[in-house]
C-alpha cells in the first residue's frame, strides 16, 4: 500500500513545483508590462531645452526660457502693477481653457489664464505681488513644471536669474537689461522684445 501512495505523493509536489515556477514567471511578466506602461511618464520628466534670458515684451521687463535663436517656451513678465505674469507661449489647446498647474517640489497650483493672442498662440497667468509662489519661485532650487490641459508637462530648470528678476520686478525696477541684443532673438508675434528700452522705463 504504501508502495503505490509514494508515486501519487511525488507527482503532486511536482505539479505544485511547477505551479510555483509557473507563478513566479507571471509576476516577473507582469512588472515587466508596469514598468513598460510607466517609461513613458518617465520621459515626460525631462527638463526642456534652453536657457533663461532676460528682454523685453511690449516695453515691459521679462525673463523668457528656450533654445537659442527660437520663441519662448515660457515667460515670466513684469507687470506695471508689479503684479507677475507667467505665460505658456506657442500652447492653445481647442475648447475651454484649462487651468495652468505649476508645480515646485511638492507644492502645486493651479492658475486660471487668458488667450493673449497674436501670432503665436499664448496662455496667460497673473499672480499679486504678494503671492507665495513668487516666494516659492524666487528660492526654487528643483525643476519647474508646467501643465496645461493635457499637453505634455513643460519642465522648466531652476536658475538663479528667476530669483533675480522676481526680486527687481517687486521693488520696481523696470530698467532694461543690459544685453539688448540677446532679448532680440527670443520673441515673435505680438510679444516681439523692443530692440531698446523706453526713456520712460528708466528710474
Amino acid at each position: 500500500m504504501l508502495r503505490r501512495f509514494i508515486p501519487f505523493a511525488l507527482l503532486a509536489m511536482t505539479a505544485c513545483a511547477r505551479s510555483e515556477d509557473a507563478s513566479v514567471v507571471t509576476d516577473r511578466n507582469e512588472m515587466q508590462a508596469v514598468e513598460r506602461v510607466r517609461a513613458p511618464e518617465r520621459d515626460d520628466e525631462d527638463i526642456a531645452l534652453g536657457d533663461w534670458r532676460e528682454t523685453l515684451q511690449d516695453e515691459n521687463r521679462a525673463l523668457e526660457f528656450g533654445p537659442a535663436g527660437a520663441p519662448p517656451l515660457f515667460s515670466l513678465r513684469c507687470d506695471t502693477r508689479r503684479s507677475i505674469f507667467l505665460q505658456r507661449h506657442g500652447t492653445l489647446p481647442a475648447g475651454d481653457l484649462p487651468m495652468m498647474l505649476i508645480s515646485i517640489g511638492s507644492e502645486t497650483r493651479r492658475l486660471a489664464v487668458t488667450d493673449v493672442g497674436g501670432a503665436v498662440p499664448m496662455l496667460r497667468a497673473s499672480l499679486a505681488p504678494s503671492d507665495t509662489l513668487l516666494g516659492t519661485l524666487t528660492q526654487s532650487t528643483t525643476p519647474i513644471a508646467i501643465r496645461i490641459g493635457d499637453s505634455p508637462p513643460l519642465i522648466l530648470p531652476p536658475s538663479p536669474a528667476i530669483g533675480a528678476f522676481l526680486n527687481q520686478c517687486s521693488s520696481g525696477a523696470a530698467q532694461p537689461p543690459a544685453d539688448e541684443g540677446a532679448g532680440g532673438n527670443s520673441s515673435a508675434g505680438s510679444n516681439e522684445a523692443s530692440p531698446a528700452a523706453p526713456a520712460s522705463a528708466e528710474r
